[in-house]
Parts: structure tokens; C-alpha cells; sequence
């Protein structure tokens, strides 16, 4: 930018008819300003000012200070191209005028470029002419003043359109309101109407308005409302009623309210209120309306409200506790009753009073707390148990509950406090906690009494606790032994207590008078006694007649109706013990003797205890040696009978095999039989073994799968199964039960055995082998059961069967040994579950077991 001052150069022709233009140079060629300068000066018809700058930067500084009507831009510039600047120019004002580009060499494509981005003209320099140049630049500038003009204008069509649009808009809104406002008057919740006036007698005549509410209430149509006065609509009274508040509106010509009554379509009588105002014309009325609501539930709130005002007082002065109103000072504004009788003043003497003088000062300085955190809006409400001083200067206990009432303005306004009585309920807690204090001590005493086991410990402990809790010179427990008529001193403490040992025996007859006094005056569960009255030659006499001791307490420990003896207290002045401390040595008295009997039972049971572990030592000896016995004889089953009934077996088979030919029929049959039996007695001596193992061996419990135990036992009797041609159906799933798997084998194998067996002649078995979930109060039970279509069992006969050898029928008829069932029966005692049978005869059996699902 050149350090020099633009050139604003008027013409030198100063003629007042020719026009002004003013003209931007942008060149950094004083020569060529020259020549714009010179050319443009010869118009004739306009006066032209020139800004001139030599950079871009000067002529984008000065055209906001001059607003030219046309630039003349060199292309290339010290600082910027002609494109640069034109863009910068551009984007730096909203408002610019027309531009012609001049440059020293012709170039179409820059030409193009300038055109495209705003330039009006392009022209090179040494081509340029004085008529060319200001052709050019009234051209530019009349399409520039045509271009403003035409903007103008259609900135003024604009907004004209916009004010009609407005206006539209206006006239569209103000019908639409009128049609709100219409649909208001008929819509609203609110009893709407007008009537006209009469000119001639200024009363109230026929109704011109209603609307829908109007209709709804009254049951009318509005045409048959319409031309109608009040007198032709309601009840004479009514519409005398309305007609007087008309007059009052016309003689008043101002609006009025009033409440007017009315009754509706449905005979009910409602309250409105109505608000009236007069129509005029030519300052006078010509017709009345009004809007009237239905105030009937306000009216009825407000005599709720006076009602409930009422109970209020009635609650207040009638209450059953005290209530009162208290100000933020601690000055009585209402008091009850029930309060004045509390504390014992009138109500005036209250009201003179502050809450704070007759609060006892220890609970003084807490209820204040309160009441300034109340006041400081930390808490809401509080309540607490205090005392008020009476009139009569008596303490009394009451409780307290305090809240908060403030006024419109959030500031504190009175408290409300409700004061109870609890003066009984403080005197019923003083007296439970001497009983809970009573009652603890004979806890204590009674731990102590269980964590001994001899009668003196017991008696030693009961002493020391009593001496603990009372303050007494000497304490004694005396027992008797009235078999031997003696007494033993368990334990003692006190004066002379190294004289009168614990063990000290002494003979029962010193205890008579005392013991006689028992029995009679027994009334009061103690008797008051003197050293006096022991016999003066008793060691006890003669031990405490230089003692200041003479008063004793004598407790009976009694256990159901045996004496067992006493318990002695020795007081100095007597007359100090209190009832409650008599009581608690009564009790404590009963326990006494229910833990020297309880020690004397146990001594009893340790006795019979060792006796009884003694003969149990004996039978388990005793039980030992038949064991001993039961396994050599199971032995001699196992080895001796099995081996002659093997040689049987094998000569009986080779008697067949080897001499069958030499034998005859009967020869045939004998040999048959021998076989037979010895089959039956070796099956025999296998079940005994077994039932025998099962009384001797340990046995492991765990889940077993039924459905695997069952598939097995299947297995085990297949070749019975298709001999008899049985069918057997599993109703799965099977569930799983806590057992042995053997044990659990054997026995399904057993009762599946029955199954197939006991069928009458010429019938194929039916058997259904299923599991039931059994519901238990303690837990739950799986059973299993096998049902067949066999000859079933009488009901009597039914525990039977399950005895060792029992059978109900003959080995001919149906095969076997007779232990089956009785394996059964003791396997599932073994398990510890249970067994059973259901049958009818000729119905067939349902036998089951039963053992825990987990």
C-alpha cells in the first residue's frame, strides 16, 4: 500500500447542471490514472470525483469511506491479481457497485474469469478510448441504478403482499376468535344468558342468549328458551328472586354479584353464583347478562368446614389428653380442659404462664432444644417425656408432642402440643424394673445353681450371691436327713462363721419349733424367728449369744411336700428388708430346693447310670458270644450241610445218568425227588446265609439308580421269565433311592421272583414294576412297587409272610424256602426304610419298599 493520501480530484469544471459521479481508481500507474482522469473529464453531462489507491489493500480500506458509484481495477497489483481482490472485495461487502477490469495485456481466459465472478466490463488498456470508457461507464452504471430500481420495486411488492398476507391473517383471526368466543359461550362450564330490558318499564323481559349449559341443566331447547322470561321457566319464587336482583343491576346500571338459587331439571336445588352487567345503547340499558357457576359443593365444603370447626372444639376441650396452643415464646394461647386438670391450674391461671415455668429444670434445658430446632426448621415435630411441676408442687410425668404451625408468610405462628398423662405408666415402669432387676438376679443366681452339681457347691454359690444382693450379718442353708433325724449346715457365711463349720451335723430336734412354725404359718412362704427360741444348749445357741444377732428370716426349701430343709438369714435390724427382697429370697428359696432335689435325683442317676452301664457291659458281652456262636453255626451250614447235600446231588445224577436204564418208573420218580430236595435244601441253606450276612454286615449307603437294579434283576431271572412266558412292564422313569446296590438287587430280585411264581395254573404273569414319589412331613420318599396279577394274599395273613419260614401254601404248589420276604423285611430295616404289601386274594399283590429320595 503506497504511504500517501488517495487522490480526490473534482473536475476542474464546476458547472452546476451536470451530474456527479464518483469514480474508484485502482492502479499503482500515476500515468494511467492520468489518462482515466483525462477521458473522463470531457463529458459533457456528468462532474465525476475519483478515489484513487495504488494497492488493494488502500482500495479495500477507502471504498467503505467513499461508496463510489463504479470501480476501474488495474489486474495486476502490488499486492493482489484483479481476481484476488475482486473475490476479497466481494466477500468483505454485501454492498458493492459495478466494476471494469483494465489491464496492459489481452487475455480471453481472464477476461472469462473476471465476467464470471461480478466484473461488469474487461478492457485493455492501449486499446481503450475517452468514448469507449465513459460508454462503458454510464452503461454499467444506468444497468446498476435499472438493477436497484428493479430490486426496489420488488422489495415494495414484497411487502406490500406481506401486508395484505398480514392483514388476511388478521381478518382469518378475528373470525376465528369470534367463532372461539362463540364456541366459549356455548361450551363453557358456565351458565351463560341474556335478556332484554324493556324501554317503556325498565324490567327485565325475554331471554335472547342461552347457552348449551343453560340448555343442559335446565332440559330446554335453546328455541324453546328464546323469546321466554324467567317466570315462564321457573318456579314463581325463583324467578321473583331474579327479577329482584335485575332491578337492583337496572337501577344501579353497574354490574352486581350475587348468590341465587335455582333448581335444576332433576328437582335437586343448586346454589350459583352469578355475576350480572348491563348492555347499553345510547346510555341505556337494553339487555342484562349473566354467567353464573355452580357453587353448591363450595357452599357444602363451607358447611363441612363450620361442622368440622365444631368437632374441632368439641375435640379440643372434650379430648382425653391434654392439647394446647403455644406461642414461639413459651406463652400459653389455648389450653384444654384435660391440661388444667394435669398440671392443676384454671385456664386463666395458664394463660398468664409460660410452658417454661412449670417445667422441672432438669428436662428444662432439652424440651428448649427442641423447640429451637423446630424453630429453626431442622426438624418438624418432636416429642418427649418430661415432667410438669403442679400447682400443688407435685412432679408429674407426662409426654409430649410438639409441631409447628406457621403463618401465610412461612414464619412461625404457634405450636400445637399434645400433653398425656403417664404418671401411671412411669409408676408401672419403676415397678417392672425392680422386677426385671429381681428376675435378673435370680437368672444370675440360677446360672450359677446349673453350673453346679453337689448340694454344697449349689448352697455355697446361693449363699454368696444372697450376701451379694442383701446386706444381712449371717447366712446359712440347712438340710435334714429325717431318716437319720440329723441336719447338716451345707454352707454359711458370716458372724461366727468359723465356729459353725460347713458339714456341721447336729441333731433335727433343734430345728423343731422352727420346723412346726413352718408347717402352721406357711402362709407367707417365711416365718420370723429369735435365737431365743433354738434350745440355749445348742451349739448354735451358744456361738451367737455374744453376738448382736438375734432376728432371723427362716425360708422352707420344699420339693413338692418333703421339707429338705431351710435357708437362714440374719439381720440386725430387720425391720431395713423391703417386700420386694422377702420376695426375691422366696423365689430364690424355690430354686434352692429345686436344684437340691435336681442334685439328689442326679446323684440317683449317676448311681443307676453305673448299674446300668454295667449291665449293658454284661449283655453286650453276652450278645458278643451269640454272635460268635451265630457265625461258627452259619459256618457249619456253609461247610458241613453243603458238602453231603453236593455228594447227594452228584450220586443222585449219576444214579440218572448212569443207571437210568436199569431203574423203573418208581426207581425213575425216587431219583427225581432226591435231586429235587437236595436242590431245594441247597437253595435253603443259601438264603439263610444270606439273611444271616445280612444281620452281620456294614453296609454303605449311597443313590442307586432303581431302573439299573431293576434291568438287572430282570437279567438274573430270565430263564424264569421265558419258562412262565411272564410279562413284565416298567413304568419309567424309575427314580433313584438311598441304599445298597446288592442289598437293592437282592431284594428286587425277590419280590420280582413271588412275582412270576405265585400265579394260579395255566396263567401267564402279569407284572407292572414302577416308582412313586412319596411326600413326607420330615422329607421325601421313593417307593418302589411290583404288581402282579397273582393269587393274591388275605389281609390277615399279610405280616406274616415277611416272617422267617412262613409260608401259605405247599412246596408242591408252589416252590420255595419260605426266607424270600423275610430277606426283604430285614434288608430294608438294614436300609432304614419300610416295606409293605397290598392284595386282595384272587387280585393279585402290589408289594413295596420305601427309602429316601436323598
Amino acid at each position: 500500500m503506497t504511504e500517501r493520501s488517495p487522490n480526490l480530484d473534482p473536475t476542474a469544471n464546476n458547472s452546476p447542471t451536470k451530474k456527479l459521479r464518483t469514480v474508484m481508481l485502482i492502479d499503482d500507474s500515476e500515468v494511467d490514472r492520468a489518462v482515466y482522469r483525462r477521458y473522463l473529464q470531457t463529458d459533457a453531462e456528468y462532474q465525476y470525483t475519483f478515489v484513487e489507491a495504488e494497492t488493494g489493500e488502500e482500495a479495500l480500506e477507502l471504498y467503505a469511506q467513499c461508496q463510489p458509484d463504479i470501480i476501474l481495477l488495474d489486474y495486476l497489483l502490488p499486492d493482489f491479481d484483479g481476481l484476488e481482490w475482486l473475490v476479497q472485495w466481494q466477500r468483505q461487502y454485501k454492498n458493492f457497485c459495478s466494476l471494469i477490469v483494465l489491464t496492459g495485456q489481452g487475455d480471453e481466459n481472464i477476461a472469462v474469469q473476471f465476467i464470471k465472478n461480478g466484473a461488469a466490463d474487461y478492457f485493455v488498456k492501449d486499446r481503450i478510448t475517452p468514448e469507449k470508457l465513459k460508454l462503458a461507464i454510464g452503461k454499467e452504471i444506468a444497468l446498476k441504478k435499472l438493477q436497484l430500481e428493479k430490486q426496489d420495486l420488488f422489495a415494495k411488492l414484497i411487502s406490500r403482499n406481506e401486508k395484505l398476507e398480514r392483514s388476511n391473517r388478521l381478518y382469518q383471526a378475528e373470525i376465528a376468535q369470534r367463532d372461539k368466543l362463540s364456541k366459549i359461550i356455548a361450551n363453557v362450564p358456565v351458565v351463560i344468558y341474556a335478556k332484554y330490558v324493556d324501554a317503556t318499564s325498565k324490567q327485565p323481559g325475554k331471554l335472547w342468549l342461552v347457552n348449551q349449559e343453560f340448555q343442559q341443566i335446565f332440559k330446554i331447547a335453546e328455541a324453546e328458551a328464546i323469546g321466554k322470561t324467567d317466570r315462564e321457566l321457573f318456579p314463581p319464587h325463583i324467578a321473583d328472586d331474579f327479577a329482584a336482583n335485575d332491578r337492583l343491576l337496572i337501577a344501579s346500571k353497574q354490574p352486581i354479584t350475587t348468590e341465587e338459587e335455582v333448581y335444576h331439571a332433576d328437582g335437586t336445588l343448586h346454589t350459583y353464583l352469578s355475576f350480572k352487567f348491563p348492555l347499553f345503547s345510547e346510555g341505556e340499558i337494553t339487555s342484562i347478562v349473566g354467567m353464573a357457576t355452580d357453587i353448591t359443593p363450595e357452599k357444602q365444603a363451607q358447611t363441612e368446614l363450620l361442622q368440622s370447626e365444631t368437632r374441632f372444639r368439641q375435640t379440643f376441650e372434650q379430648a382425653a389428653v391434654g392439647i394446647a396452643h403455644v406461642a414461639p415464646d413459651g406463652k400459653w394461647l389455648r389450653v384444654n380442659q384435660k391440661l388444667c386438670q394435669i398440671v392443676g391450674y384454671t385456664k386463666e391461671e395458664l394463660l398468664s404462664i409460660t410452658f417454661q415455668d412449670i417445667t422441672h429444670p432438669e428436662d428444662l434445658h432439652t424440651d428448649l432444644e427442641y423447640v429451637r430446632q423446630i424453630l429453626a426448621g431442622a426438624i418438624s415435630t418432636y416429642s418427649m417425656e418430661k415432667r410438669y411441676i403442679r400447682k400443688d408442687e407435685a412432679y408429674i410425668w407426662i409426654n409430649l408432642t410438639v409441631s409447628l404451625v406457621s403463618d401465610s408468610n412461612d414464619e412461625p405462628d404457634y405450636f400445637i402440643a399434645v400433653i398425656e398423662d403417664i404418671s401411671d405408666r412411669k409408676a408401672l415402669e419403676a415397678s417392672l424394673q425392680k422386677s426385671w432387676q429381681r428376675l435378673s438376679n435370680l437368672h444370675q443366681i440360677d446360672k450359677a445353681i446349673l453350673a453346679a452339681v453337689k448340694p454344697q457347691a449349689i448352697a455355697e454359690t446361693v449363699i454368696k450371691d444372697i450376701q451379694n444382693l442383701l446386706t444381712c450379718q449371717r447366712a446359712s442353708i440347712v438340710t435334714f436327713d429325717w431318716e437319720r433325724e440329723t441336719s447338716t449346715i451345707l454352707a454359711t457365711q458370716g458372724v461366727k462363721d468359723d465356729v459353725l463349720n460347713n458339714g456341721l451335723q447336729v441333731s433335727l430336734d433343734i430345728w423343731q419349733g422352727i420346723i412346726d412354725r413352718l408347717e402352721n404359718e406357711d402362709k407367707q412362704g417365711y416365718i420370723t424367728a429369735h435365737l431365743s427360741q433354738l434350745p440355749k444348749s445348742s451349739e448354735m445357741a451358744i456361738a451367737l449369744e455374744n453376738t448382736k444377732l438375734d432376728c432371723f428370716f427362716a425360708f422352707p426349701l420344699n420339693s413338692q411336700d418333703n421339707l429338705l430343709g431351710i435357708l437362714k438369714l440374719w439381720f440386725e435390724e430387720p425391720e431395713t428388708i423391703t417386700t420386694e427382697e422377702l420376695t426375691m429370697l422366696e423365689e430364690i428359696s424355690s430354686q434352692l430346693a429345686i436344684a437340691l432335689e435336681q442334685a439328689r435325683l442326679y446323684k440317683q442317676t449317676q448311681n443307676y447310670a453305673l448299674e446300668l452301664e454295667a449291665k449293658v457291659a454284661q449283655r453286650t458281652a453276652q450278645i458278643e458270644e451269640i454272635n460268635q456262636e451265630l457265625k461258627a453255626f452259619t459256618y457249619t451250614i456253609s461247610h458241613d450241610l453243603k458238602a453231603p447235600l453236593r455228594a447227594i446231588q452228584g450220586f443222585a445224577s449219576a444214579l440218572q445218568e448212569d443207571y437210568g436204564d436199569n431203574l423203573d418208573d418208581l426207581g425213575q420218580e425216587y431219583a427225581a425227588r432226591l435231586i429235587s430236595s437236595a436242590w431245594q435244601m441247597t437253595q435253603l441253606i443259601e438264603d439263610l446265609l444270606a439273611y444271616s450276612r445280612l444281620c452281620r454286615i456294614e453296609i454303605q449307603l449311597k443313590s442307586v439308580d432303581l431302573e439299573v437294579i431293576v434291568h438287572r434283576a430282570i437279567e438274573q431271572l430270565q430263564l424264569e421269565i421265558e419258562r412262565t412266558q411272564a410279562n413284565i412292564i416298567l413304568v419309567e422313569p424309575l427314580s433313584s433311592m438311598i441304599g445298597n446296590k446288592t442289598i437293592l438287587l437282592q431284594i428286587v430280585s425277590n419280590l420280582l421272583s413271588n412275582a412270576i411264581k405265585f400265579v394260579p395254573p395255566k396263567v401267564q404273569p402279569q407284572i407292572r414294576i414302577g416308582t412313586e414319589i412319596i411326600m413326607d412331613s420330615a422329607e421325601t420318599k421313593i417307593r418302589l412297587w411290583v404288581e402282579d396279577n397273582g393269587i393274591g394274599i388275605d389281609r390277615e395273613h399279610q405280616k406274616r409272610i415277611f416272617q422267617v419260614f412262613e409260608r401259605l401254601h405247599g412246596n408242591e404248589a408252589y416252590p420255595g424256602t419260605g426266607i424270600g420276604l423275610a430277606i426283604v423285611k430285614k434288608s430294608m430295616e438294614r436300609l432304614g426304610g419300610r416295606f409293605g404289601v397290598e392284595s386282595n386274594p384272587g387280585k393279585g399283590s402290589r408289594f413295596w419298599i420305601e427309602g429316601r429320595q436323598r
